[in-house]
C-alpha cells in the first residue's frame, strides 16, 4: 500500500446516502440498487443511492435549509458548511445514480452552478434540504482500503422529479417493499439503517419515541451502536405538515 493509500485508509472520507420512502402510510417502499461486482467498496450488494462528498457540493444553491433539529444533529461533528454539503451530496448522487431530482421545481438560479450541478440548473430544480431527515451515521472500521464517514438521510419520495433511469453505478434499481429488504444481499449497516426507518415510520405525532441518532461503528471487531441527541422531531417531521410548509 502506498503512503497516499495508507492516508486514505486512515482518515474516513465524508459520504452520504439518501433513503427515499414512498407509500409511507400503506406499504412503505425504499429505492435501492445493487452495486456492480467490479466495485472495490461493497460490491454486489444492495444499497441506497449515495456517495462521497465533493468539495463543491456545499456551494450549490438550495430551495431551503435544514430543519433546525436536523442541522443541530449534523453539526455535532462538522461545520455548518460541511453539514450542508453532506445533504447536497446525497441529493446529487441520487440524481447521478437514478436519474431522479430531489427538490423544488420551477426555480431560478442566481448564478452558475458548481461542477456536477448543471443538470439541476438546466431543469430549474433546486435541492430541498428542508425535506431531509437525518437518521444515522456510520464510520467504516479500520482495515478496508477505503473508509467513509457516512451520514444517512431519509425523505419522502413525493419530492422527486424525473424518471428512474438505471446506469452503470447502480444496477437493478427498484422500489423495494421495506418488509422484504431483509431478503436482499445487503451490508449489515444497511440492515441497521432500514430498521431505523421502520422505527421512524411507526412514530405517532405525540411521541418522542426515538432514542436519538444512531452512530454505527466497530471496536475490537465488534459492532458498536451509540445513540446521539434524542429528538423525535428529526425524522417524524418528514411525514407531517411541518416540512410541507418549508417547501412552499
Amino acid at each position: 500500500m502506498t503512503d497516499k493509500e495508507s492516508r486514505k485508509a486512515r482518515y474516513p472520507r465524508d459520504a452520504s446516502s439518501l433513503i427515499l420512502v414512498r407509500n409511507a402510510e400503506s406499504r412503505p417502499e425504499i429505492l435501492m440498487g445493487r452495486r456492480p461486482q467490479r466495485q472495490a467498496f461493497m460490491p454486489d450488494v444492495y444499497v441506497f443511492p449515495g456517495g462521497a462528498v465533493d468539495p463543491r457540493d456545499g456551494y450549490a444553491e438550495s430551495a431551503n435549509d435544514y430543519h433546525p433539529a436536523v442541522q443541530q444533529a449534523l453539526t455535532r461533528h462538522c461545520t455548518v458548511h460541511r453539514a450542508r454539503a453532506l445533504g447536497l451530496a446525497a441529493i446529487r448522487e441520487t440524481y447521478e445514480e437514478t436519474g431522479l431530482f430531489f427538490g423544488v421545481a420551477d426555480q431560478s438560479f442566481s448564478g452558475k452552478a458548481p461542477a456536477g450541478w448543471d443538470a439541476f440548473a438546466d431543469a430549474g430544480i433546486k435541492p430541498a434540504l428542508g425535506a431531509l431527515g437525518f437518521i444515522a451515521r456510520a464510520i467504516t472500521p479500520k482495515g478496508p482500503p477505503r473508509r467513509f464517514h457516512a451520514r444517512f438521510f431519509v425523505a419522502d419520495a413525493r419530492h422527486l422529479h424525473g424518471s428512474l433511469t438505471e446506469n452503470e453505478e447502480l444496477l437493478d434499481l427498484n422500489w423495494m417493499p421495506i418488509d422484504e429488504i431483509d431478503r436482499l444481499p445487503t451490508a449489515s449497516v444497511t440492515e441497521l439503517v432500514v430498521h431505523e426507518v421502520v422505527k421512524a415510520l411507526s412514530l405517532q405525532p405525540s411521541e418522542d419515541a426515538r432514542q436519538g441518532i444512531p452512530f454505527i461503528t466497530r471496536r475490537m471487531g465488534k459492532r458498536v451502536i451509540r445513540y446521539e441527541m434524542a429528538d423525535g422531531r428529526i425524522v417524524r417531521g418528514l411525514f407531517e405538515s411541518a416540512v410541507d410548509g418549508a417547501l412552499q
